[in-house]
């Protein structure tokens, strides 16, 4: 799973719906991808990016990105740190926790199991 891939994710539960984002990450295996640097594809991405779950991610991947983003889109330094960190970083194995209630969410292989378990679905009917 690719870091952006995690930037859009949120917890499946139900009552979390608007407050289970962004997801916690907790990386045990990463790869470093080598995909050319594509500028206009990170400039065009930057207003759909969770700007603080990126924040809060970076440092686990030794990128500095600043506090904001103000003033740096015209910075290639910038653009290429942050091009590394969400196309070419994928999460190899690790999990996701959820903010809003604790629930964890593993990935495998590159893989998040975003499936809730059957006790977890009617949850919300039985309360």
């Amino acid at each position: 799973m690719k870091i952006l891939t995690y930037n859009m994710m949120s917890c499946s539960k139900k009552q979390c719906v608007g407050k289970g984002h962004p997801l916690k990450l907790d990386c045990t295996e990463s790869q470093t991808l080598t995909q050319d640097f594509q500028l206009e594809f990170i400039k065009n991405m930057i207003p759909r990016l969770d700007w603080d779950g990126i924040r809060a991610v970076a440092p686990m991947f030794n990128i500095n990105l600043g506090d904001n983003i103000e003033g740096q889109l015209e910075n290639e330094e910038f653009l290429k740190n942050l091009f590394k960190l969400v196309v070419n970083t994928k999460i190899i194995k690790g999990k996701l926790t959820c903010p809003s209630c604790n629930r964890e969410y593993f990935i495998e292989n590159g893989i998040p199991n975003m499936l809730l378990r059957e006790d977890e679905i009617y949850q919300d009917i039985k309360e």
